[in-house]
This record gives structure tokens, sequence and C-alpha cells, in this order.
């Protein structure tokens, strides 16, 4: 039985290896002929299905090949796009931070045009306090020295009055706050020339003052302008401190009623300011002269 089985394999191997060799006789004869003899047309019959076979596999293997040579080529190309839009991004960000820079320029200059009167020196804010109730504020000069600047010097900003220069060290300047609750500036209103103190608040979550001594008779309009009067020797007078946004009356008995003061500008945003030197003498157009600083 065992030698019946083993043979049967060795059989069929020894059929096959003459069945092929009988065809390519017979094919070699067959190659004479124009046309494929009897033969050669039934080894194409018998081979065809596997032609085939091997034909679509070809394809098929052929078509993935081409589509990840294509799917490589759309990853390469995405790559290159994914690049060009970051560099775009990233130029326009650059675009964007020169307008912005432009913009703060521009209203410093404006500012600089409108207040001839005063002599007026650029500095730069390089930091800001964690303090949340000073509030107070860092700059750096940028004129490279603090030739002829001096604690006590007002600074301003487009806008408004900013505080002055508490501490000087070097080129290094910290400043007090107009909301700062150590800072009192007397002011007046734009419309009534009701006269008051601009006194800091100190708040954490916001950057107010508080005006002061103001006379129960007067009506402090919502949105109405504070302004600097000059008196106390220190702020240069008609510079805004700020608006009214709600006036508090204190006690009945009392003469005074209180309203609270937010500045024009984001004190918290600052990138470029003024100090104020001192007076030049002319007008603040700038037309006539008026007084020898």
């Amino acid at each position: 039985m065992r030698n019946a089985r083993g043979a049967s394999p060795r059989r069929a191997i020894l059929t096959g290896l003459v069945l092929v060799s009988l065809s390519l006789v017979f094919l070699f004869f067959d190659r004479k002929g124009v046309h494929p003899g009897p033969m050669g047309t039934a080894v194409i019959a018998v081979t065809a299905p596997l032609h085939g076979g091997l034909t679509g596999v070809g394809r098929s293997v052929h078509g993935l090949y081409e589509s990840y040579l294509a799917l490589r080529g759309v990853r390469e190309e995405n790559a290159e796009l994914r690049d060009r839009v970051r560099a775009l991004q990233e130029q326009a960000a650059r675009t964007a931070d020169l307008l912005t820079e432009n913009t703060r320029l521009r209203a410093l200059l404006d500012l600089a045009d409108r207040r001839k009167d005063l002599r007026l020196r650029a500095a730069r804010v390089v930091g800001r306090s964690n303090s949340a109730f000073f509030r107070v504020m860092r700059i750096e000069i940028d004129v490279g020295d603090a030739t002829r600047i001096e604690e006590g010097m007002p600074i301003i900003a487009p806008g408004g009055v900013v505080g002055q220069i508490r501490t000087l060290v070097g080129t290094r300047a910290e400043i007090l706050l107009v909301t700062d609750p150590r800072s009192a500036i007397d002011v007046v209103l734009e419309k009534s020339r009701a006269r008051g103190v601009a006194v800091g608040t100190g708040e954490e979550d916001r950057y107010e003052a508080r005006l002061e001594y103001l006379e129960r008779a007067v009506e402090a309009l919502d949105g109405e302008r504070v302004l600097t009067t000059g008196d106390d020797g220190r702020y240069p007078a008609g510079l805004v401190l700020g608006a009214v946004i709600s006036a508090e009356e204190g006690e009945e008995s009392g003469p005074f009623q209180s309203a609270r003061v937010r500045p024009l500008i984001d004190l918290g945003a600052l990138e470029e300011v003024f100090v104020v030197l001192g007076p030049t003498g002319l007008s603040p157009d700038g037309a006539r002269f008026e007084a020898t600083p």
C-alpha cells in the first residue's frame, strides 16, 4: 500500500514531463508554418486561461505601482503646499505686525504734531509689573541715555495721560500710572468745566480712577472727557485723562459727589510712549510763540 501510494506522485510527475516534452517537440515542428498547427492550437487553448490570469495579475501589479507613484507624488505636493501655506502665514503675520506698528507710530507722530507746545522724548515699554494692586510699568528710553530725564516727569501716549516717572535707574524708568491709588491729578470736565481730583482706584481687574471733590450741583455726563488743568505744576493743561463712565453721589449732606473715570487708552497694551520734558514756548499748533520755556 505504501509503495503504491508513494509511486503515484512520481508517476504523475513523469507523465507531466513527458507531455511537456511532447508538446515542445510538436511546437518545434509546428513553428515552421505561418499559422499554428493542431498541437500549437491545443497548447494555446490549454494555456490561454493561465496567460489571461497572469496578464491580469501583471496589469493589477502595474496599476498598484502607478497608484503608489501617484500617491507618493501627491504626498510630496501636499508637503510642498503645506510649506508654502506656512510661509505665507508667517509673511501675513509679519505684514500685520508691521501694519500695527505703523499705525502706532503714526499715532505718536500725530500726537507730537498736535502738541508742539511740549518737548517730547520717545520711550519704549519693555515690561510690566506682576503686581495687580500697584500696576506699575517699566519703560526704556529709546534714545540711548537718560539725559534730561527726571523723576516726576509726565508720561503720555496717543489718547491720553499714562502717568509719571516714579523712579529712574540708568535708562530704565518705573511709571506710576494714573490708575494707581498713589496718583492724584487736578482735572476739569471738558463741557461743564467743573474741577476735581482724579485719584487712581488700583483695582485688580480694571484700569480706572475716581473723580473726587466734584461739586454736587455739577451734572457729570457719561462719556464726558476729563482733562488735566495744569494747576498741579506737573501735568501740562489740556491732556486727556479719560472719560466719565458713571457718576456716584456721596452723603446727602456732603457738598461733593464723585464719578468713575476710565482712561481712553489701554494702559496694559502700550508699547511706545512719550516723556514730557517740558514746554517749548510755542502754542500747541506751533503757529505762535507764547512764552520762554
